[in-house]
């Protein structure tokens, strides 16, 4: 890696800190960014946003030490959870795992990262953040920012 490109990944990293949830880019890559209007069925509702920010992410090579024999073996289907509009636009986060062959031939995915709520289409903060603002209890052994990487 040249030091220009460190300093762009450097720089990336930096950037989407702020944008998507904690941790996240430690664990996955951006592939791509589409936006798009809502549709004209929600703006005749009184759309509350006035875009969708629709971003794709791959999950990157996390393996640790002990499991460097494993094979890369593709991604997933897309998962999509929904976090905290950016400008005025409704966010979806589009993420793909990486799926694993085993010495057996056996698929595995690692779970390193928590992308979404238990029971829910949320990221963890967001799903927090939800409860507290129509005052539901989140004393679940979770504050925020803790426990968001398993």
């Amino acid at each position: 890696m040249t030091y220009t490109e460190d300093k762009e990944l450097k720089l990336y990293k930096f950037f989407a800190d702020f944008f998507l949830p904690a941790g996240m880019p430690d664990y996955f890559e951006l592939e791509r960014m589409v936006e798009s209007s809502p549709s004209r069925e929600t703006i005749a509702k009184g759309a509350e946003y006035s875009g969708i920010l629709d971003i794709y992410l791959k999950e990157l090579d996390n393996r640790d030490g002990s499991r460097q024999d494993l094979q890369m073996n593709g991604y997933t289907e897309y998962t999509t959870i929904e976090d905290f509009p950016i400008r005025d636009r409704k966010v979806r986060l589009h993420i793909r795992r990486r799926r694993w062959l085993d010495k057996d031939g056996k698929s595995i995915i690692i779970s390193a990262y928590r992308i979404k709520e238990d029971g829910s289409r949320y990221s963890p903060e967001f799903a927090v953040f939800l409860k507290e603002a129509h005052g539901l209890d989140t004393s679940h052994g979770e504050k925020l920012g803790e426990n968001v990487l398993r």
